[in-house]
């Protein structure tokens, strides 16, 4: 059976098309233009505020710059089709307006005090009032659904992407929602959005979502179905923040993933997104196996409130280019259309990736990654401080949420590390079990002794272990027999430590290649007076990491914060110990990749064939120059291979490489903005 077209990798641009500007849209040159920006799909306007045709639903507003005597959609879906670009039709019903209020002041979602949530007040200009739906109202259900079905019976759409709600105000508690909430749970709703069961949020958007899916599924089955998860703690910056979603149960309502990566700069360099986004979100979006390419959308621009200027090219190009080099599909997003973009540069910016994407399109399509490190996640802080560390160190690795760990997973990789605030369910803690004595290898942090107890035989510890309070101004000693963290770190016994720690006791087979040394003074005061520093013991056996064996595997135990530390503090050592960790327990490893930390690579493999990403992320962020790096070095343990073809897939430059004891060793002489390493073995 032929493969889905939206398997493949897609190149996608959403126009947000403005309603005034309705009168201004040639179709054809719509779609010219959208073609000559290299995009194979697009995403438009079918109803929003808005809807896009002359729909028969009463409750929805027409646009009302439509032209009266043609079909508008129809003339853009045609145009679209016939530059061979697929047509998303997207639909939001996060508001209705003034009009419909009146008429069904039933539907809009209240507050507590039983005021109306009202959208978009502080925009100047005629608009009419934007008035946010009850989750439960028939705005939310009945009316919303009428428009998807009408929608996709009468137009030529590929693809869906339909939300069917918005978080702008939390939970509604108007009398609906309210009796609903007590009759569920047994108790009155509370007034403040975060003592609300996060289960009612939860349900009721996968009950829209499902009931949308469902009737648009019905009429056209054989198409994407969009829908965004999220799997960090996110927060829109509302008043409150929403749980990372459970990944499995976001697949069951669609048959295509898409998140949003955003490089939102308009919010101050202080706080910008972190480096890695787009990387980790396309991870996450793979674990959900038989699916196609997870979709990650980067806005063109540096921010909602700049919408109508664009980011600059080389933060663009580094942040877009890790989407496909993480095996996911791209997607941006303009305000307005080519005649109407003001900022006209992000159009060749875009054009320029999606040449890049075309380089490699026909590498990725059916590639999987070639990793030898799994990293599970809760969706913490923890996960994205080992994260950073083994990005860092061109370990790359692939991800799991908890609820997804299961034997058969496990055994797919030499290496699982496992951050502190791990659940370790007890179908969790035996699958850790088996793992390791069949001979795979775990690290595995944390401080508290409740939380760690189901998989307590595996640390290599005896007896409770007891959590520290915030340790300041001490440190982790090197042990003379960890020879390897001696050599990556220098001359220099002692690693800064701060954080929470365990004081625990290991077993008479286990080793001990790290140390606590206790703190010599508080923070406040270690500055003076400097005469009083000394150490008040230089040596404890008050172990910071143990290597124990469980069978025929191995596990280390960090009774403290590594990752915490890399995300707060960021020092050199401590990424360089993270990555020895890792280093330690995989002994040998598949790829070696010298290069500045802050270039990103991945690796994937197909039949015959091994690509290895490189994205250049060199510089203080945001980038506004790209800062070539020369000579990187990759090493490929050929396992018996022959490589026949070594070639830089991106940029075509001619690569220096050589086979020696079952090693590939390649030079890249130049990286500027992203290249790929395409190997072909006999």
């Amino acid at each position: 059976m032929a493969e889905k077209w939206w398997y493949k990798q897609l190149r996608m641009i959403q126009y947000n098309l403005q309603m005034k500007d309705t009168p201004r849209m040639d179709p054809e040159r719509i779609a010219s233009e959208t073609e000559n920006m290299g995009a194979n799909a697009v995403v438009i306007n079918v109803a929003d505020s808005v809807v896009w045709y002359s729909t028969k639903i009463h409750s929805q507003k027409i646009n009302p710059y439509l032209p009266k005597d043609r079909d508008l959609l129809k003339e853009l879906i045609d145009a679209f089709h016939a530059h061979g670009i697929k047509v998303f039709g997207r639909g939001a019903f996060m508001g209705f307006e003034e009009e419909t209020y009146y008429q069904n002041p039933g539907w809009v979602k209240r507050r507590p005090d039983g005021s109306p949530v009202m959208l978009g007040n502080e925009r100047p200009g005629e608009w009419y009032r934007l008035y946010s739906p009850c989750p439960n109202s028939e705005f939310a259900f009945e009316s919303g659904y009428d428009v998807a079905a009408e929608a996709f019976l009468n137009y030529d759409l590929d693809g869906a992407f339909w939300l069917t709600g918005s978080v702008s105000g939390g939970s509604c508690w108007c009398d609906r929602c309210k009796a609903l909430y007590r009759t569920q749970f047994g108790m009155e709703m509370p007034d403040r959005q975060e003592l609300i069961d996060p289960a009612w949020d939860k349900q009721l958007k996968r009950r829209r979502q499902m009931q949308a899916r469902d009737r648009i599924m019905r009429i056209k089955p054989d198409m994407p179905y969009l829908h965004y998860y999220w799997p960090f703690e996110l927060d829109l910056d509302v008043g409150f923040k929403i749980p990372p979603d459970n990944i499995d149960e976001i697949a069951e309502q669609c048959n295509t993933l898409c998140t949003e990566a955003q490089d939102v700069l308009s919010m101050g360099s202080k706080r910008l997104p972190y480096w890695n986004t787009p990387s980790l979100r396309m991870k996450m979006g793979r674990t959900i196996e038989n699916y196609p390419p997870p979709v990650g959308i980067i806005h063109a621009c540096p921010g909602m409130d700049w919408r109508h200027t664009c980011m600059p090219e080389p933060e663009f190009l580094y942040w877009a280019a890790q989407i496909p080099a993480n095996g996911g599909s791209y997607w941006t997003t303009f305000t307005g259309f080519g005649d109407t973009i003001l900022d006209k540069r992000m159009m060749k910016t875009v054009k320029k990736l999606n040449g890049m994407i075309r380089c490699i399109e026909d590498d990725v399509d059916g590639a999987v990654s070639d990793t030898q490190v799994l990293l599970l996640s809760d969706g913490g802080i923890y996960v994205q401080g080992w994260a950073e560390a083994l990005m860092c160190a061109h370990i790359d690795f692939d991800m799991l949420a908890e609820y997804q760990v299961s034997p058969e997973r496990l055994n797919r990789y030499p290496l699982v590390i496992v951050p502190k605030g791990f659940h370790y369910r007890t179908e969790y803690a035996a699958a850790f079990h088996d793992y390791v004595r069949s001979g795979g290898r775990l690290i595995m942090e944390g401080t508290d002794d409740w939380e760690l107890e189901p998989v307590k035989e595996l640390l290599g510890v005896h007896g409770i272990m007891v959590a520290s309070e915030e340790q300041e101004a001490a440190y982790m000693r090197i042990e003379q027999e960890a020879v390897l963290f001696r050599e990556r770190v220098g001359e220099c016994p002692l690693l800064p430590l701060r954080g929470r720690m365990a004081f625990c006791q290991q077993r008479e087979d286990a080793q001990v290649l790290l140390t606590w040394v206790p703190s010599f003074s508080r923070a406040a005061t270690a500055g003076f007076p400097p005469e009083r520093a000394s150490l008040p013991k230089e040596h404890t056996d008050i172990p910071g990491c143990i290597v124990s064996r469980f069978g025929k595997g191995r596990v280390m135990f960090l009774p403290y914060e590594p990752s915490r530390m890399i995300m707060e503090y960021g020092l050199k050592d401590m990424y360089t110990i993270a990555a020895a960790f890792a280093d330690f327990m995989l002994e040998e490893k598949k790829y070696e990749i010298h290069a500045p930390m802050r270039v990103i690579t991945t690796a994937f493999r197909k039949d015959g064939e091994n690509l290895i990403h490189l994205i250049n992320g060199i510089g203080q962020r945001p980038l506004v120059e790209t800062i070539p790096v020369s000579g990187i070095e990759i090493i490929i343990k050929l396992a018996g291979r022959k490589p026949k073809k070594v070639e830089a897939a991106i940029s075509g430059q001619r690569l220096q490489w050589s086979v020696r004891q079952d090693m590939l060793r390649i030079t890249l002489p130049q990286l500027e903005v992203w290249d790929a390493v395409r190997v072909l073995y006999e």
